[in-house]
């Protein structure tokens, strides 16, 4: 059976025919909703939305908890709403070159995931979702010429909080646990990397190093598999 909520089914005597493509039918059904209209949604919620690429951020590739290697890249989008939100890519999606993602393209999403982040609202899109760009559909013709008039110099109101930069380690004692942070230090001390296999069965690697700032604090901090297997002549001479 299939997860949509109508499903067909053919009997013995059911007939399928190949028939000529009506370009008519969409191949894609978008059901888009402003950014703005995204502000009020209950969390978490799925929506498809329809957009300017304002911003973008180069892929990052990171290991997750459960020792899969991820690669990730963030975009911001913008519509005629003059409301922006920063929508996660993954995968195949995030290391498409940079070159798509810039001159301010516009981009289609289709299941985009919106959950709260640090205050405000920022969208994943699902790997079984659609990104399309310079769609000729009605919705995006409309953001397209917004941008045009007068997008490009309005002011936009984020549903995404920005990113704080840097934080240093005196900082991270008050913040809220869990969370995620950037930082910049001295490596103090590392120890040497050793692989092992986790509960689930799959082959780690793991290197556990220490940084100090200006603040007079230091904190340990873990890297995976390709991270923790460099040289440890990276890690010599602080």
């Amino acid at each position: 059976r299939c997860n949509h909520r109508y499903e067909l089914v053919f009997d013995r005597d059911g007939l399928v025919e190949a028939v000529h493509d009506d370009g008519k039918i969409e191949a894609v059904k978008f059901n888009f909703v402003d950014l703005r209209a995204v502000q009020s949604r209950t969390l978490p919620c799925s929506v498809d939305v329809c957009g300017i690429i304002v911003d973008f951020r180069a892929p990052l590739a990171f290991t997750s908890k459960d020792g899969k290697e991820l690669v990730k890249r963030e975009i911001t989008i913008a519509d005629d709403t003059a409301t922006s939100m920063a929508v996660a890519l993954w995968g195949q999606r995030a290391t498409q070159e940079d070159k798509l993602f810039e001159g301010n393209p516009l981009v289609c999403l289709k299941g985009v995931n919106v959950k709260e982040f640090k205050g405000g609202r920022s969208g994943s899109l699902e790997n079984a979702g659609v990104m399309l760009f310079e769609s000729e559909l009605p919705d995006a013709q409309r953001v397209r010429q917004w941008w045009a008039d007068t997008g490009k110099g309005a002011s936009l109101t984020s549903l995404s909080l920005a990113q704080e930069g840097i934080a240093d380690l005196q900082a991270i004692q008050s913040k809220a646990l869990p969370c995620t942070v950037d930082v910049c230090g001295i490596i103090v001390s590392f120890k040497p990397f050793f692989a092992f296999t986790s509960q689930a069965g799959k082959e780690l690697v793991k290197r556990d190093i220490v940084i100090a700032d200006q603040t007079g604090l230091s904190m340990q901090v873990t890297l995976w598999g390709d991270r923790a297997q460099q040289s440890d002549a990276n890690f010599d001479g602080q």
